[in-house]
This record gives C-alpha cells, sequence and structure tokens, in this order.
C-alpha cells in the first residue's frame, strides 16, 4: 500500500477490504457498487444537465433497465440500457429518455447504442457515432449536442436534410438569450461565495437530478426488463419492493450518514 494512502479513511463508510493495486484506487471505484455508482451516477449529471431543465424532467413514473451485459455481484456491467418514463409536466408532453453507456472501442463487450434509424442521420455528419453526447428528438426536429456539457450543439429541423451549428441556425438565432453565461467553473464558484449569486448548477437543480438520475442505477440493480413504476414524492416503488433495499447504504460501523 502507498505509505499516502490511508486505506481506512480511503473505504469511509463502506464495508472493509483489503487493498489491492489498482483494482480500487484511485479511478476505478467508480464502477463498485460499495464506491460508486457507474457510469451513469458518474456521467449523467453532466450530460443530462441540459435536457433536464429543457424539458422540465422531475421525477419519472417508470424506470427499467432495458438491456445490460454480464450482470456482476460487486460491480456494474460494462454495457447497459436504462429508459425512463415522465408524465406530462407545466404542459410539455409526456416523454421517454434512453441512457446508453458501454465502451465502444471494447470489443469484447460491444456497446449497447440507439437504433439505427435514430442516429443514421449523425453518422452521415460524423461517420461514426462519436463516443458520448445526447440526442433530443421531437416533433418539429432534432437536437444532438457531442460535448458531454451541452457546450457545443447541432440542430436539424423537420425537413431539413443534416444538421447545423445551433448557434448558426435561423430558429435559434431568433430565440432571445435569458440564460446567463457562466464567467467559468472557479469565479461562479467565487462569486457565490462572496455575494450569494447562485451557480448555475447549483444545489436546488443539482440534488434533484442527480436523485433522479440514480433511479436507473436502482432499476439496474433490481434487474433486467423489471420495470419499476416509481413514486417520487414517497421515495418507493409501489410494485417493486426490493427496490427499497437499493436506496439507502448501511454505513460501515464508526460511520453516521
Amino acid at each position: 500500500m502507498p505509505d499516502y494512502l490511508n486505506w481506512d479513511a480511503w473505504i469511509g463508510p463502506a464495508p472493509m477490504r483489503p487493498f489491492k493495486e489498482g483494482v480500487y484506487h484511485d479511478f476505478k471505484w467508480r464502477g463498485w457498487y460499495d464506491f460508486g455508482t457507474g457510469a451513469l451516477g458518474d456521467m449523467a449529471c453532466h450530460m443530462v444537465n441540459m435536457p433536464f431543465r429543457a424539458l422540465k424532467m422531475g421525477y419519472p413514473t417508470v424506470v427499467e433497465c432495458e438491456g445490460a451485459s454480464t450482470m456482476h455481484s460487486e460491480t456494474f456491467p460494462k454495457t447497459s440500457r436504462i429508459r425512463f418514463e415522465f408524465p406530462e409536466r407545466e404542459g410539455l408532453a409526456p416523454l421517454k429518455f434512453w441512457w446508453y453507456d458501454g465502451n465502444p472501442s471494447d470489443k469484447s463487450t460491444p456497446a449497447l447504442r440507439p437504433p439505427p434509424e435514430v442516429t443514421k442521420d449523425l453518422i452521415e455528419v460524423y461517420e461514426k457515432l462519436p463516443s458520448s453526447g445526447f440526442l433530443l428528438v421531437g416533433d418539429k426536429g432534432k437536437l444532438f449536442s457531442p460535448n458531454d456539457y451541452g457546450a457545443d450543439s447541432l440542430l436539424m429541423l423537420a425537413g431539413e436534410n443534416t444538421y447545423s451549428a445551433t448557434d448558426k441556425h435561423e430558429a435559434a438565432q431568433a430565440v432571445p438569450q435569458t440564460i446567463p453565461r457562466s464567467p467559468g467553473h472557479n469565479e461562479e464558484w467565487f462569486r457565490m461565495m462572496r455575494d450569494g449569486t447562485p451557480a448555475y448548477s447549483n444545489f436546488a437543480i443539482a440534488t434533484k437530478l442527480t436523485e433522479i438520475i440514480l433511479l436507473g442505477c436502482v432499476a439496474l440493480r433490481v434487474g433486467v426488463g423489471q420495470e419499476m413504476k416509481w413514486d417520487g414524492k414517497h421515495m418507493k416503488s409501489p410494485n417493486c419492493h426490493e427496490a427499497a433495499q437499493y436506496l439507502k447504504r448501511d454505513n460501515r460501523h464508526g460511520w453516521k450518514a
């Protein structure tokens, strides 16, 4: 064990296990049930922020893991597809949201990806599907961002043959700017501490986004093909009682929640 590592403190509230070089520390902890939340919990809080806010995605009514590679007793699968269903909210139509993860370079476990009929227009632009991003599909067109944080995007309205940069698109240029632009992560953080100006992804937004997204991890643990209805107000599933065991962790002796 490295002399700079306090293993007991690193393990924290999780059950104690022996140190093994390169297995948990320092990056791979994200894929272990005891320490992390897999690719969904790692990246969705970034990638889903834009559609979550734009589409006012509150609590879902259904979450289901539709597919996954080999399930393991201690670690998340290498690839998965998880469906969230959201009801009508604030005048917006009901919607379905799919999360796909997996390493496209892993030849032994092909990554689950959206069906070709949904992404064929993107392949014409990029030659192959980008390794990450999000795609919004609506009645009037599609919006795609190849950036994990939504910094760049492409827009294709119904009747158009290809995508165009959103900020150059005529339809987007006609939309007035109402969202303040960030001065940068560090400056935004210090500004909040100096004068109380809320960060754009403040806790009021981030906590709800994280709570909702992590329901996908619960659905995955419940099992592939098990539709989990969800009562967000009471934080429970009315039809899938085994989900309750995954809603909190049992902390190791000496650690309190």
